[in-house]
């Protein structure tokens, strides 16, 4: 196609070149700060909803964020050719969308059987198949290859329009435009997950930018309308019927009928919740209810008449509910997604977040277990099974800091002096259940849990009292239709590996090396080379290779900072996305102190990051701060110190180079390498990270140093 019409397209990114070249100088601010914002929306934008319509996404975020990178760094590079084919953004983008959406909704499902499957053998998906023989491999890989070309092709264009308008301006002035776009982006997505928006609000904002962009000949933007046109109605496209959408600020739900006529949710496609009516009046007309109302209702008659109960990860309302009818006073009801927790509200047939008994509590539940002052004499753990990650920057989840031996002591040291702890979860394997046993009983002291199965689907519920010695009365296990599988458990040799919150990768049962993870880094990297390769009689420009090891250590001290400052403030939405947005906010004022002071020797500035990590990596191996006000501040401190000094030894690299669009790009493939050594947390755990981002550092002053010294 683009040999057929090669001179219409010659003339387009000419005259791209030529309009971007040709913008009154009043606009250019104001054009990079939206370039670099349209950038980032976008690119949150399409991590999320490809997340929306392919569950591996949703699971691993990170796969799509180096897409993003590849992309716009090669973007960066190839700023200052000639040419430029932004029109082609939008309908790339556009013919994503059909693609994916066509082969989710438009097949049958087994056709696509192949791409459901995980390529990943360490980590448990819950409902999810485990690619098992070479056809699943060569599908799904075959797919994450098209959707990563895709998706670098969609951003590299976006990159270089940047590069180009930061290419007519000073070198710091540039980067700190470019910050602030980001920041912006990054204020903007807050405010639409706060609006709980749908796509098609997502990705308006930013086609509105890029055909702004484009607005060199009616031509061009035609065609980016005809392209955003495509996408929306894409977005618009009924391809679930029978299902509400709702986007949450954390996944897409879509809620149907499930049993009996109750509410059934979804997240990103896959089986999520269903709403139980297991009221006295229900279990009467169905008798499988019996045995289910037994299982929620179980812990109350181990720890009877319960005054206040603490409710995590409440869901639906299905264990509110439960506690409710089991006389419970005051229950506190804990759920981090408002979502959930409103459609609970409005559909649950007992509704119980209607009760007076009832708090309504959205917040982080390790947070909230951490901070509050109440004490229960139940606290029970509803299935907390999170179908997304922590951020996209990560391969944490959502629920993995709530099910780690320090996140199950905090509980324990909210419970009243004869508190019961119950923790429920439907295990999938011996060795998470090994695992959680181990985990129970390293937080209660070598207490060993008690432990019964519900005959009717496998799911345990794990108990212990406060002080340990847990006694379940004699005939109340048999009485709610469950089988007591203490000693089972107790018994056989476990060989699982406990979380922490060093290591907090709770679906993993063995503390092994991501071995199958590495064939997905290859891929990444062989198609990177590829895509790098196809533009190398382009000349890409590049800056020196300390900017690459810079982009590669604040990658890792980007995720550790998100890790730990959610850890403290709760690993809510707002607090993530406000994260995101202070790291922005601490590497502009880097940029503007190094504009207003002059620094330009980076020594002084390496020596303090470097102390500041070992700082900072000293802290948690040490327990970090108690969660009380100074505490938090010297954790914000600690944490936000390397950022500081990383931006500042950034902005006195910057004055010293010319082209900052090569910068620019060479930092981005940085950020794609830190991003694939983020994995090595899987079994080094995030402690690691420290030290992978003080070799990266140091690398990077050697080569910054060593230049110096041959340049004079």
């Amino acid at each position: 196609l683009l040999v057929r019409s090669q001179e219409a397209v010659e003339a387009i990114a000419l005259r791209q070149v030529s309009f971007l070249e040709q913008l009154p100088a009043r606009l250019v601010t104001p054009a990079i700060v939206a370039s670099a914002a349209v950038s980032l929306i976008l690119e949150l934008a399409v991590i999320r909803w490809q997340g929306t319509v392919w569950e591996f996404f949703a699971f691993y975020k990170n796969y799509s964020l180096l897409a993003c990178f590849a992309g716009l760094g090669l973007g960066y590079a190839l700023a200052n050719r000639d040419r430029i084919l932004l029109v082609f953004s939008l309908p790339l983008l556009a013919f994503q969308m059909a693609l994916m959406t066509w082969l989710r909704y438009g097949l049958a499902e087994w056709r696509i059987e192949s791409l459901m499957a995980i390529p990943f053998q360490e980590q448990l998906n819950m409902g999810m198949k485990v690619a098992t023989g070479m056809p699943h491999y060569v599908a799904i890989y075959s797919f994450l290859a098209t959707i990563f070309l895709l998706t670098a092709l969609i951003f590299l264009p976006i990159g270089q329009v940047c590069g180009r308008l930061m290419e007519r301006t000073g070198q710091l002035r540039a980067y700190g435009l470019n910050l602030v776009g980001s920041i912006a982006g990054v204020m903007g997505m807050l405010a639409i997950g706060y609006l709980w928006t749908p796509p098609i609000v997502w990705f308006t904002l930013g086609f509105a930018v890029l055909v702004f962009l484009q607005a060199s000949e009616m031509r061009n933007v035609i065609v980016a309308m005809l392209g955003a046109f495509t996408a929306i109605t894409i977005l618009s496209w009924p391809v679930t019927i029978g299902y509400e959408r709702v986007y949450s600020p954390y996944q897409m739900l879509e809620r149907g009928r499930g049993e009996h006529g109750l509410m059934m949710l979804r997240a990103s496609g896959h089986y999520y919740q269903r709403v139980n009516d297991l009221s006295l009046q229900a279990q009467t007309g169905f008798t499988d209810l019996v045995q289910k109302a037994s299982y929620y209702e179980f812990p109350y008659r181990v720890r009877s008449n319960p005054g206040r109960v603490a409710v995590v990860g409440a869901g639906t309302g299905n264990d509110v509910a439960a506690a409710l009818r089991a006389g419970a006073l005051k229950v506190d009801a804990i759920e981090i997604d408002p979502a959930i927790m409103r459609l609970g509200a409005l559909y649950h047939p007992e509704k119980p977040y209607y009760d007076q008994r009832v708090t309504r509590i959205v917040n982080d539940a390790r947070s909230f277990l951490r901070t509050t002052t109440n004490t229960y004499d139940m606290i029970v753990y509803g299935l907390l099974d999170s179908h997304t990650l922590l951020s996209h920057a990560s391969s944490v989840r959502l629920d993995s800091f709530v099910y780690t031996v320090e996140g199950l002591r905090e509980a324990r040291a909210r419970l009243a002096e004869d508190g019961v702890l119950s923790l429920s979860f439907c295990v999938i394997s011996e060795d998470l259940a090994d695992k959680i046993y181990l985990m129970m009983q390293q937080a209660f002291d070598g207490h060993s849990p008690v432990c019964v199965v519900a005959g009717y689907d496998g799911s345990c519920i794990f108990l212990q009292a406060k002080n340990g010695g847990l006694r379940v009365p004699d005939g109340v296990i048999q009485a709610a239709h469950l089988i007591d599988n203490t000693q089972v458990i107790a018994t056989r040799p476990k060989t699982a590996d406990v979380s922490t919150d060093d290591w907090p990768f709770f679906y993993m049962p063995h503390r092994v090396y991501p071995k199958s993870y590495l064939f997905m880094i290859g891929l990444v990297l062989g198609l990177s080379v590829a895509l790098f390769a196809s533009f190398l009689d382009q000349r890409p420009r590049f800056s020196s290779t300390s900017f690459f090891f810079m982009g590669a250590g604040f990658m890792l001290v980007e995720t550790k900072g998100i890790t730990e400052l959610g850890l403290t403030f709760g690993n809510t939405w707002q607090v993530i996305g406000i994260v995101i947005a202070g790291i922005l906010t601490m590497a502009f004022f880097a940029n503007l102190l190094v504009q207003m002071t002059g620094i330009r020797r980076p020594l002084i500035s390496f020596l303090l990051l470097l102390a500041s990590l070992g700082l900072g990596l000293w802290v948690t191996r040490n327990g970090g701060f108690m969660p009380t006000f100074w505490g938090r501040a010297a954790t914000v401190a600690i944490l936000t110190c390397p950022m500081l000094f990383s931006g500042v030894v950034f902005s006195t690299l910057l004055a010293r180079k010319a082209g900052v669009s090569g910068v620019m790009g060479m930092n981005l493939l940085g950020s794609m390498f830190g991003g694939m050594l983020e994995y090595n947390s899987m079994y080094f755990g995030f402690q690691s990270l420290y030290w992978f981002a003080m070799g990266l550092y140091a690398l990077a002053m050697t080569v910054e140093l060593s230049s110096r010294a041959r340049t004079g």
